[in-house]
């Protein structure tokens, strides 16, 4: 193992709980190459031997029989390799398509638990290439090219044996190319490599574009900008055409500088070859045989330079999914997490400080309590702070230090399931599922009954619209909810928040985007869902934030004020201001 580089022990890992197939595998390959030289055997001792002992028998009874047995053995030994060859690729394909399957499912796990500041540096577009192009071509190379390299190296290995026993001067002569060919593959291997990066990472730019333009289509249609985006399109489809003719080029280059080099070999056979006949140092049945084999054996001697170079090549696509293998899960779970068995909901930030990468925005010192079952809005200018204390409550980020607690407990001493039971979330971009809505409510409480579905969503005020609908609260929704409007996606988001029972809930400027109509419906519905409960509401709306039992104001990460509606309407310019220019329904 010591002769493998890190990349490919790895990749070795992920074989070993399939050894035994590949062994099978393995064995299967060994056998079809042995057997394949039944051929030009048998054609040798037909030549030499079986021809001229018919002619010598001619007209006596069975002299054919040489002719017959070279016809059976031949058959019979064929279809031994035909069921070989198929078990060999049943098999290396089971080994190949269960690799792909643990590998990709891995990339999914890994990707679920990466922090949210991976997701505001890369693409979806771009995610969703790894995931599926590269790992598709790391399958690939399991499931075709590596087996086909061993089939071939197998099948290398018998004839070489042979052509050594018939004539290992003549075999050594014609393998003198060999050296200069596998220097090729080394150099066209590290250029296909380079060549391999650009064309996939081009092909998740192309990917991520795509993705982006076709969620932004109503965007882009209300502003008359289909052309501009079909330029920028056009500009990544030009640099990904380049790298196509280049990467094609270059294996072409490569394949057909690798095939000349290889037939000089049987050019040497057959020059050598004749003189050898001539001087009796070999029969003309030996030299067809040994023809037919070295012109075989120029077959795998292509293949395997071809596979190096292909490996090569699809080792990019390697490196590009253990990258993301390889980013640190950044939340984690304490050794000896506790559980909040009856929790309260008190929420409190105590000396927390924290920034983005370290750098820009940040917290600094911050102190808040919340009271269990209190109501606090928070509101302040874009950039203040305000997303960042909810990232900070449900915990997606980790104080650099300082503390925030839950009940008196350190958030990182809790168990995940612990703080998602006790903290639920409602965002300002809802998201459903592309299943029904009963799945849709049901997500916030597995193993929710049809009746508790029914009752979170009565809770929320979106019942009776269910109800309406053909299917009832079987209804798919369409992907990300499009057949619904925002105020129905709100409310079965809420729905979903219901259903779970949190001490705790936020509403991230939840009825920001809504109508008057849909907005009423969901302040009706908070008012009976934030009974008994603790609220943090980030909001723009009048009608919310005067419900709250208290309101603080954020500026540049600092906590500038704080009273109710009516106290920092008297006394602090921040929030008149804000209110003024961003509260709806205040003149």
């Amino acid at each position: 193992m010591a002769i493998l580089t890190p990349r490919a022990k790895r990749l070795w890992g992920y074989l070993r709980p399939y050894w035994k197939l590949e062994l099978a595998t393995l064995l299967a390959t060994a056998a079809t190459g042995v057997l394949q030289l039944a051929l030009p055997a048998a054609l040798q001792y037909l030549i030499d031997v079986g021809i001229p002992e018919m002619i010598a028998h001619k007209g006596e009874p069975g002299y054919w029989h040489s002719a017959v047995w070279f016809g059976a053995v031949v058959i019979g030994v064929y279809a031994i390799v035909f069921f070989m060859s198929w078990a060999r690729d049943y098999l290396g394909a089971r080994v190949g398509s269960s690799i792909v399957v643990d590998l990709r499912a891995e990339l999914f796990e890994r990707l679920e638990y990466l922090p949210l500041r991976f997701y505001q540096k890369h693409q979806v577009g771009e995610i969703l290439s790894r995931m599926m192009s590269d790992v598709s071509r790391i399958q690939d190379v399991f499931a075709n090219v590596l087996v086909s390299a061993l089939a071939n190296l197998m099948f290398l290995l018998a004839i070489l044996s042979y052509l050594l026993y018939t004539n290992w001067l003549l075999t050594l002569l014609a393998l003198a190319p060999i050296p200069l060919t596998w220097y090729l593959t080394h150099r066209f291997g590290l250029l296909m490599n380079k060549v391999s990066r650009q064309f996939q990472e081009t092909t998740a730019e192309l990917s991520a574009r795509v993705q982006e333009s076709l969620v932004g289509v109503k965007t882009i249609k209300a502003f008359g900008r289909e052309q501009d985006e079909l330029g920028r399109m056009s500009g990544i489809l030009e640099r990904l055409k380049r790298v196509i003719v280049r990467f094609t080029v270059t294996q072409s280059i490569s394949r057909t500088a690798i095939m000349i080099l290889s037939f000089m070999g049987v050019i040497v056979v057959l020059s050598i070859g004749s003189y050898f006949i001539v001087i009796g140092q070999m029969t003309l049945g030996r030299l067809i045989a040994f023809f037919f084999l070295m012109a075989w054996m120029m077959n795998p001697i292509q293949i395997l330079a071809s596979a190096r170079v292909d490996i090569q090549s699809i080792m990019a696509s390697v490196d590009r999914v253990f990258e993301y293998l390889d980013q640190p899960i950044e939340i984690v779970e304490a050794p000896q997490s506790l559980t909040l068995t009856s929790p309260r909901g008190e929420v409190r930030f105590d000396r927390v400080s924290f920034a983005y990468d370290g750098q820009g925005f940040r917290l600094e010192d911050f102190n808040l309590k919340i009271a269990a079952k209190e109501k606090l809005a928070i509101v302040g200018p874009s950039g203040g702070g305000k997303s960042t204390i909810i990232n900070l409550v449900m915990r997606f980020y980790d104080p650099q230090s300082g503390t925030v607690m839950l009940d008196g407990v350190d958030l990182r001493q809790l168990s995940f399931r612990s703080l998602r039971a006790c903290v639920a979330l409602v965002d300002q971009d809802p998201l459903l599922f592309n299943t029904t809505i009963l799945e849709n409510i049901a997500y916030g409480k597995p193993g929710a009954t049809r009746d508790e579905v029914i009752a979170a969503a009565k809770v929320a005020n979106v019942h009776d619209f269910i109800s309406g609908l053909p299917g009832g609260y079987d209804t798919v929704v369409g992907e990300r909810g499009v057949t619904l409007s925002g105020g129905e996606k709100q409310r079965l988001c809420l729905a979903r928040a219901v259903i779970r029972d949190p001490a705790v809930l936020i509403l991230d400027e939840a009825t920001s985007a809504l109508d008057s109509i849909s907005e009423h419906l969901i302040q009706d519905a908070l008012e009976r869902i934030l009974v008994n409960k603790t609220a943090i509401i980030v909001a723009h709306r009048l009608a919310t934030v005067q419900r709250a039992d208290r309101i603080i104001t954020v500026k540049n990460g600092a906590i500038v004020d704080e009273g109710t509606h009516t106290e920092l309407l008297t006394r602090s310019s921040i929030y008149r201001e804000l209110a003024e220019k961003q509260f709806v329904g205040l003149s």
